[in-house]
């Protein structure tokens, strides 16, 4: 990566800080990426903050880009990076890749001369603030055919379902897909196990709202690593794409649901039905937890629902099958250990995200060691 390149001067900014929601870091960030801004490009700062940066020159440029200016970092301050040859970490906390490295691959398509609308949002990691104030502005949604997060993990995967929900149409992201794979270090597929990111906000106005994988992996933790050599493959395919040629198929005023389960997802503390009534997930399943149930898949379809239930706030189902597996004979000894505290959206998104590699009792004692009680 040259290191006068934009994406290397973002990506290493923002990286080297800590940018807790509505802190210091956040606004330094969100500074320097309006101050570095293309000098032709329409910019401003909305009501809670976003950067919305505007190059489009004509009505066929229909596409919305999105990542996050905010972290999981508990407070702010400079983040140690440690480099090797194929992957990136940080000393003692997490990366901040999450979405440091979304907010690179932006600056890198917006001075690459992709014409399109940019949004660096605020407070994702809270509940997709920023996102839901925008979602306000169905005049300017309007405008999309398409909203792209670069906020997945992994290296794979094209995003076509948040929650419970469909964000995107089978044809856009298998087409997108496509367009990814031209190059061959690139091996991307439709991806129907998403949780959140700021998209998901825009489903009701824009037809196609995405999130691509952009190398990162165990975000939120002191773990958190990203894949460098896929980041850099990624950042020179997209300037290529053909972004307002994809395919439109997904009718956002249609209601989907994905298999038994509900169609709308919120934010990570809240559930949404049709009618806009936040709704707790084992009420509508109707799935139960088989533990004496040899069928893999049957057990991770329980533990999803487990998973989704704590989203919704109803964490007992969840910390029942967590004691139940860590130490089967003394369950009731074993939830005292367990910090209901713990079990917020980031460690339930993880665990949602590790089903999809895992079986179930390595997710859940996975779960378990982060959310223990210390004595």
């Amino acid at each position: 990566m040259n290191k006068n390149s934009i994406l290397h001067k973002t990506l290493a900014r923002a990286l080297s800080m800590m940018r807790p929601h509505n802190s210091e870091g956040t606004r330094r960030m969100t500074d320097w990426l309006q101050e570095n801004a293309p000098a032709h490009a329409k910019v401003h700062r909305d009501e809670v903050g976003n950067l919305h940066i505007d190059t489009r020159i004509s009505t066929t440029n229909r596409t919305l880009f999105t990542a996050h200016v905010d972290t999981v970092h508990k407070k702010a301050g400079p983040n140690k990076i440690r480099k090797t040859n194929t992957h990136w970490y940080a000393e003692g906390a997490p990366l901040g890749a999450d979405d440091g490295a979304g907010c690179a691959m932006l600056m890198h398509l917006l001075h690459s001369g992709v014409d399109a609308y940019y949004l660096f949002t605020q407070g994702e990691e809270c509940g997709g603030i920023g996102a839901r104030h925008v979602a306000r502005d169905t005049t300017l949604l309007s405008q999309f055919d398409r909203a792209i997060a670069f906020d997945r993990r992994g290296i794979d995967s094209v995003i076509t379902h948040q929650g419970w929900g469909r964000t995107a149409s089978d044809l856009f992201a298998q087409a997108l897909s496509d367009a990814l794979n031209v190059d061959e270090r690139l091996m991307y597929l439709p991806d129907d196990t998403g949780v959140y990111t700021d998209t998901a906000e825009f489903i009701d106005v824009i037809p196609e709202c995405t999130n691509i994988s952009v190398g990162y992996a165990h975000e939120h933790s002191d773990r958190e690593s990203l894949d460098i050599v896929h980041f850099l493959a990624l950042a020179e395919r997209v300037v290529n794409i053909d972004w307002d040629g994809l395919p439109t198929d997904r009718d956002p005023t249609e209601i989907e649901t994905f298999g038994s389960r509900m169609d709308r997802w919120s934010d990570y503390g809240e559930y949404w039905g049709v009618g806009g009534k936040a709704t707790s997930v084992s009420s509508l399943s109707g799935s139960h937890w088989l533990l004496d149930d040899d069928d893999e898949a049957w057990e991770l379809e329980g533990l999803r629902d487990a998973i989704y239930d704590a989203m919704a706030g109803n964490k007992q189902w969840l910390v029942e099958l967590l004691a139940e597996t860590v130490y089967p004979e003394d369950p009731e000894m074993a939830e005292m250990f367990i910090d209901r505290r713990k079990l917020d959206g980031h460690v339930l998104a993880e665990a949602l995200d590790n089903c999809k590699t895992y079986d179930p009792d390595t997710v859940l004692c996975c779960m378990f060691d982060q959310v223990y009680k210390e004595a």
